[in-house]
């Protein structure tokens, strides 16, 4: 570079120097960047880097290549997406020119089709990108594979109440058969994070709720778990997924403190706490905040058979 800018230089005994002054001015002036100290060559004095970064300019980067759009995709060079959405639309498109006539499989598999990653399209539809006249899961020829839950009759109400964990789940089948002062109609066991797929099953229940509620262990998969699946169901319009206030309360009195989670910071834990009523949320921000968790288990059967308090949202 030198020789093309001074070849003057090229008999001064001072020529190392010369280029490292200019190398200076050229990074003070933002025109190269300069790699890390670790990456000079030292065996003379002053050292010298052995690599600079030109910047990329508007001129020097090379023109985009010109896309011809899928019909369907027409919307796309007029809309407003960053530069990662961009991408995954041309691989969107690039798969609809190449495959005229899909058969509808479920979305994780197109997923893994079209972009390498069975869960980038689990991302992309919370986005902007899915909508009327954008991306749908008809377009894409996918569909979210519909998981039915584990479900037991305890009555002849209209609240279906999912439960996370098995034996909770057990436990209050027993206790809500064993009375009838309340309006839960079936008990789902809903299997940890599975809910969050079987979720759209309620639609298939072969008895009609006009009310889900959910009741979990208090850590933060506990909390984002039916605070997901609530928003996957508004969604579909299925009816509203909220918390077993009076078991949550419950477990918030009763629940063994157990350390060992990862702390939650304060701005994540005021995300998650938003699913919970106004009442527990402080309780259940402390809890996540300070590494603890309750597990629901302590809610068990002596309790429930014995004790009314809990069913205050349930009649």
């Amino acid at each position: 570079m030198l020789d093309r800018v001074d070849p003057a230089s090229r008999t001064d005994p001072n020529r190392r120097i010369i280029l490292a002054d200019l190398l200076a001015e050229l990074a003070e002036s933002e025109q190269v960047t300069l790699p890390s100290t670790r990456s000079y060559e030292r065996s003379e004095h002053p050292p010298l880097p052995k690599f600079v970064t030109l910047p990329v300019t508007g001129e020097a980067s090379a023109p985009r290549r010109q896309i011809v759009w899928h019909p369907t995709l027409s919307w796309v060079p007029e809309s407003r997406v960053s530069p990662s959405q961009h991408d995954r639309l041309v691989e969107v498109n690039a798969w609809l020119h190449s495959t005229p006539n899909p058969l509808p499989v479920p979305h994780r598999e197109r997923s893994l089709e079209i972009f390498g990653d069975e869960k980038v399209l689990d991302r992309l539809l919370a986005t902007g990108m899915f909508g009327p006249g954008r991306l749908t899961l008809e377009l894409l020829a996918t569909y979210r594979a519909t998981v039915r839950f584990t479900s037991e009759l305890v009555g002849e109400g209209d609240i279906l109440l999912v439960v996370e964990n098995s034996d909770t789940f057990d436990s209050l089948v027993h206790a809500l058969r064993s009375r009838s002062d309340h309006r839960v109609s079936l008990v789902a066991w809903g299997a940890g994070g599975a809910f969050e797929a079987s979720v759209l099953s309620i639609a298939r229940l072969d008895r009609a709720v006009n009310d889900v509620a959910y009741f979990g262990d208090v850590d933060a998969k506990g909390i984002k778990i039916p605070a997901n699946a609530a928003s996957l169901a508004a969604q579909h319009g299925l009816p509203t997924i909220r918390p077993a206030i009076g078991l949550y309360t419950a477990l918030l009195d009763r629940g063994r403190r157990r350390s060992g989670q990862k702390p939650v910071s304060p701005e994540v834990a005021e995300g998650l706490v938003r699913w919970l009523p106004p009442e527990h949320r402080d309780a259940v921000k402390s809890c996540l905040a300070s590494g603890v968790r309750l597990a629901q288990e302590a809610v068990g059967r002596d309790y429930l058979t014995t004790e009314e308090t809990w069913l205050s949202d349930l009649r």
